[in-house]
Formats: structure tokens, sequence, C-alpha cells
């Protein structure tokens, strides 16, 4: 299947990058790069592509859909969704030749990891309804990358997003907060996934940086 072709491209683009990604734009445009100088030789590798939400049915969100990267060969999609989420990290850089003399910010610390895991299984379920409304997509990923270990871990049994967790094994498809009148639960809704997803982590270095990964097959 595509989907297989296609993970197996990401995967290899993640153990062999060796430059640290400012945001998840950066990372969108390198990884996109990868896929079409792939040995693969894709059709077409195409970014921020647009699904009017009015096609979806129960799409859930006020946010139009632009799909981060959708990969075509031989007439089948495959939808790539990424996160990317961030601890602070400075480093000195070149530019233009040069190193410069102060070190920046190249990545940001973003914490609010509760709606970080609700926005890896939003994408999930935002690809399997693109799946389900085309024909010509058989499968699709979601990516999450991030040098915050507290993504990998598994929250309280009482904790407002225990359903949304992230750790390592299978997960249920129920993706509800546990508190109704918190703010997370106004403005970002509950919602299901078809079906059990099991994540399995993996560990990268970048730059002396130490990184979490997991690919998740829809």
């Amino acid at each position: 299947m595509l989907v297989d072709i296609v993970r197996a491209d990401v995967f290899a683009f993640l153990e062999s990058n060796e430059e640290l990604l400012f945001n998840e734009r950066d990372f969108q445009m390198h990884l996109a790069t990868w896929l079409r100088n792939s040995a693969n030789v894709y059709d077409d590798v195409d970014m921020e592509y647009y699904v009017p939400k009015s096609e979806l049915d129960n799409y859930k969100w006020n946010s139009e859909l632009r799909l981060d990267i959708v990969v075509k060969k031989d007439g089948e999609y495959c939808p790539v969704e990424l996160k990317y989420k961030t601890k602070k990290v400075e480093r000195q850089i070149t530019r233009f030749d040069e190193v410069l003399h102060d070190k920046v910010v190249v990545m940001k610390n973003q914490g609010a990891q509760d709606l970080g895991m609700y926005d890896f299984w939003k994408d999930v379920r935002r690809v399997e309804l693109v799946k389900n409304r085309f024909k010509m997509v058989k499968s699709g990923l979601a990516v999450f990358v991030t040098n915050d270990l507290l993504y990998t871990k598994k929250s309280r049994t009482n904790s407002n997003n225990y359903l949304l967790n992230m750790n390592d094994g299978k997960h249920s498809p129920i993706k509800h907060w546990q508190q109704p009148e918190s703010a997370c639960a106004k403005t970002h809704p509950n919602f299901e996934v078809e079906r059990e997803y099991t994540i399995k982590w993996n560990q990268i270095y970048v730059d002396d940086v130490q990184f979490y990964y997991c690919i998740v097959s829809i």
C-alpha cells in the first residue's frame, strides 16, 4: 500500500535528519522536499492541501481543513498530518556562512501538552473523515515529533486529558475531556475516532537534543 511506502520515507527522514527544525512549518517544508526527492518517485507531493469542511460528514471544528502533506502515486493519495511540539532550545546559528555571535531560540517552549495531545488525535480523526469521503484515499498518516518527554507519559486517571493520552500502547477511540466545564472542553469539542490506535515512540538525537516521535497509520 502507498501508506507503507510513505511511512518508510517519513521514518527515513526522521532517522537521518541532522538539523534542528525551528517549527512545524519548517518540519513540513523539509519533509515535503525529502518526499519529492525520494527514490520512490511519487507522482506529486502537495502541501496545505485544502479540503472544504462542508464535504466531510461529522466534521466538528470551525477551522478549515488543510492537510499538511498529500502524496500521490499511481492514482492513490496518502494524506500526512504533522505535529511538532517543542521545549525551548537555544543555539548559535550560521547565516550567510557566518557564525552569529549570540545564541538564538531555535525552538520555542510551547507547553499546553493537553492541547497538543488533542490536536494529534484531531489529526487522526480528520484523516479518517477524508478517507471515508474520497475513494482514492486508502489510508493516511499522523506524525508527531517532540523534544518534550511529557507527551510520552501517561496522565493520571483523573486528569482532564486522560482520554487524550499518547503513551506507548493501545488507546481508546473516545477522545473526551473529563471535566466538561473546563476551558479546554468549551473550546475544543469532544469527538471519537473509529478504532483503537497503538502508539509506539521512537527516540532520536538531533544536535544533542533528544527527540521522540511516533507515526500512526490510519
